[in-house]
């Protein structure tokens, strides 16, 4: 498996971009483990496409007098149309860019360490302080927050993740009641277990989808997490990757959760969404992982077409 150097500086910790997207090195074996999202990846790999489209139409219509114009002359349309095949990754990198600076920006916060501001990511971080605010967290002296941005393994099914945060939180009752503009439809709007304890909570931005928005691979990724078996706390000489210097003083055991959400950050607002990453979301992911190993091992390249038998061969053969 080819490998490139760490080459962003909000990778996750012990994280390797690979031809088939992140793994995580185990510092004390150097294997390379799966991460949780790639392995999702192999979910929701039908959703790709008409997302893809959708950015490609939408940049299509802010540049249309371009495209008018291109279509003028062939050599400007070809040059044109490669650039609009590539807009959708681009608009991907840029959202995931900034979701990378919102997350780190929200780890300085639960160290109380300096960070240097950032215009367009910090109305995101104001709706974390107000999460934060609102469900009474205390950051000081590590009181609430228990862990962030933690790189967890699994060895034994062999993948690895990075939690944002663990926190505890303090509910009123044994249920929460659901924000009123926010209640479905579609179902009963029945009130949400909300345990006390610590909460196993992933962070998700967007500039686009409502505070209430959550899919179905969320639920597996916090349930990867949760069932992850082991909690990195390694210096930074074997930070990355490298196995030489690991030893057992750098691991802890990942503790229970009382319950596990999605934090939905937004311009403006926030939401906190509980999801019930339970043994069934578990065995929902697990069964992606053993696909996503064999699709990326996978070499097809040397596989053409093969010519038809010869009039002779077909003679022998009789």
């Amino acid at each position: 498996m080819d490998t490139e150097e760490r080459n962003d500086q909000y990778d996750p910790q012990h994280a390797v971009h690979t031809d088939n997207g992140r793994y995580y090195c185990d510092p004390a074996t150097g294997e390379m483990l799966v991460s949780c999202t790639n392995a999702l990846d192999q979910h929701m790999i039908e959703a790709l496409a008409p997302a893809a489209a959708k950015a490609t139409a939408e940049w299509l219509m802010d540049n249309l007098p371009d495209a008018i114009r291109a279509a003028a002359d062939p050599d400007d349309m070809e040059a044109f149309t490669k650039k609009a095949k590539a807009q959708y990754k681009v608009q991907w990198d840029k959202k995931a860019d900034l979701g990378s600076r919102v997350h780190h920006i929200a780890e300085a916060i639960n160290l109380g360490a300096p960070y240097i501001p950032d215009e367009e990511a910090e109305p995101f971080v104001e709706s974390y302080r107000k999460f934060l605010s609102d469900f009474g967290v205390d950051i000081r002296r590590g009181r609430d927050i228990k862990a962030a941005e933690c790189t967890v393994l699994n060895r034994t099914l062999g993948y690895g993740c990075t939690s944002d945060i663990w926190v505890n939180l303090r509910f009123d009752g044994p249920t929460s009641p659901i924000v009123p503009r926010f209640k479905p439809r579609a179902v009963p709007a029945d009130p949400i277990p909300t345990p006390s304890g610590l909460w196993l909570v992933d962070i998700k931005t967007s500039l686009t989808k409502p505070a209430s928005a959550v899919y179905d691979d969320h639920v597996m990724q916090l349930a990867a997490i949760r069932n992850a078996e082991v909690g990195l706390a390694c210096p930074p000489e074997c930070r990355y990757g490298a196995a030489e210097g690991h030893d057992d003083s750098h691991e802890f055991e990942v503790p229970e959760f009382v319950g596990t959400a999605i934090l939905n950050l937004r311009e403006t607002t926030y939401g906190f969404v509980p999801l019930p990453a339970d043994a069934a979301a578990f065995d929902g992911f697990r069964g992606l992982l053993p696909l996503a190993r064999y699709v990326h091992q996978l070499e097809l390249r040397g596989y053409k077409p093969v010519q038809p038998p010869t009039n002779t061969t077909r003679k022998d053969a009789a």
